[in-house]
């Protein structure tokens, strides 16, 4: 018998048709006689909802709110009646009308203090994910599954940093084996609330970007399952966004390794921050698409043979700067670059990828675009005086730049992978502003300008990952 931990992403709990088949597709593997957890995000929109709504009451507009609050009462009750009738209808829907009551005293709270902190946040943004849940683990019962509605605050223990809270691992573990194991003994299944959890003393957190696909993460590592499925609206994890290369295609398997670059290089695969708690107990985790389920999709392992293909993917990170800081040459550069370094890891700002000139007096940091100005201001700040006797000159930065990440751990000791790169874009007529390898040789990133980059995805995937008759007929002397 193998442990199961589903989790269902906004779209596939989205509205009524997507719930039917995501609880049929746990009915049918719970009598394939599997131990199953699900784990649900809010159904889709319903968050950013929410907290559009929140935000309407800290500016104190409370028409905007009311309309918000009317909306999400609107839409689950819509769901509601699409999917119960009788009993079934009645006793949810208080349960539904409960959680709906707390966050309009939430809003109502707001608006009249006008602001709210983190943790009033984390207690109000959850509350998609709970209804959800609630919705989820009802249906299954409906369908002659035995289902539970599980908070997370019961089960995932966290730091107390809210919005962006890391789990107590051990602590999780004994939560879960002390809530969650008597009800898998019983053949019942857990539907867990996604994206939140609590500190030791109670308080909701949340955590952060990939919340619901890291509460599914934490809880399979806590629960030592035998595999955690991400079910999402896509078939897997492709070679590229197939809206740029048509000719894109399903991996059947990637690292964990890889599948962290490609998260981190802009690909919708599963955030990096959730992927560590599976791969610290090597534990797989599948792409799946609930719409459909018997696609096989992507699975994601410690380690894979090796291929003839050296690379497995091509994604970019669309929205990019280059930020250049020179000095003079007299000057110690290496304490500059320590100072500054040292205050992005205070600001939690992640750096694409960095170049030095070979003179030694210049730093290039590529940059997502919404954390360029925050680290311009971090210079400006960290360096005034420099900056006022001209030590450092003034800082430059290139906007409109797009990051490309070509991927694949076979490209580590594979010749060539270079030339080849870079003749793929001088085909399309793209000239390179800056470029770096990672010291694992996992990937290779450069920057192009914006405009380009569809350009420059398309003639990679060409050159690596295109069928060879694909790349005779699309080359551009065919």
């Amino acid at each position: 018998m193998s442990r199961i931990v589903m989790k269902f992403g906004g779209t596939s709990v989205g509205d009524t048709e997507p719930i039917r088949q995501a609880a049929n597709t746990v009915r049918q593997y719970s009598l394939d006689d599997h131990q199953i957890v699900v784990v649900v995000s809010a159904m889709s929109k319903v968050t950013d909802l929410i907290l559009t709504t929140i935000n309407a009451a800290r500016v104190g507009n409370a028409n905007e709110m009311a309309q918000g609050l009317k909306q999400l009462s609107d839409r689950h009750d819509r769901t509601l009646s699409d999917l119960f009738k009788g009993e079934y209808l009645e006793s949810l829907s208080r349960e539904i009308r409960a959680v709906m009551q707390r966050l309009r005293d939430f809003c109502s709270a707001v608006l009249l203090l006008g602001s709210a902190t983190p943790q009033v946040m984390d207690m109000a943004l959850p509350l998609g994910e709970q209804m959800s849940a609630l919705i989820f683990a009802a249906r299954l019962n409906q369908l002659g599954v035995k289902a539970k509605f599980i908070d997370s605050s019961r089960v995932l223990v966290t730091d107390d940093k809210f919005g962006d809270a890391s789990p107590d691992m051990d602590t999780t573990r004994n939560k879960c084996h002390q809530v969650l194991h008597p009800l898998l003994e019983q053949r019942n299944i857990p539907v867990v609330m996604g994206y939140s959890g609590a500190t030791v003393d109670g308080h909701v957190t949340t955590l952060g970007r990939g919340g619901s696909d890291s509460s599914a993460t934490i809880v399979g590592a806590a629960l030592d399952a035998d595999e955690i499925w991400i079910w999402t609206d896509v078939d897997g994890v492709l070679t590229a966004d197939p809206r740029i290369c048509s000719d894109a295609v399903t991996l059947s398997e990637i690292t964990f390794a890889e599948a962290i670059e490609l998260s981190y290089y802009g690909a919708k695969v599963i955030h990096r921050k959730a992927i560590r708690p599976a791969m610290e107990q090597k534990i797989p985790v599948l792409i799946k698409n609930s719409f459909k389920p018997e696609v096989r999709g992507t699975k994601i392992v410690e380690s894979l043979p090796e291929s003839n293909h050296p690379v497995k993917a091509v994604t970019a990170v669309t929205n990019a700067s280059l930020v250049t800081l020179t000095t003079r040459r007299d000057t110690h550069f290496a304490e500059i670059f320590g100072r500054l370094f040292l205050r992005m890891g205070h600001e939690h700002v992640d750096v694409l990828f960095s170049t030095q000139s070979s003179s030694e007096d210049s730093l290039g940091l590529v940059l997502r675009e919404q954390d360029t100005e925050q680290v311009v201001h971090a210079i400006q700040r960290l360096f005034r005086t420099e900056l006022k006797h001209g030590v450092l000159n003034p800082v430059s930065v290139h906007r409109d730049v797009a990051v490309v990440a070509v991927l694949g751990s076979g490209m580590k000791g594979t010749c060539g992978i270079l030339g080849r790169l870079f003749s793929a874009v001088a085909s399309a007529s793209v000239s390179v502003i800056a470029v770096a390898q990672g010291a694992s040789e996992l990937n290779i990133c450069f920057a192009v300008e914006a405009s380009r980059v569809n350009d420059v995805l398309r003639a990679v995937h060409r050159e690596f990952l295109s069928a060879p008759e694909t790349r005779a007929q699309n080359r551009p002397d065919a």
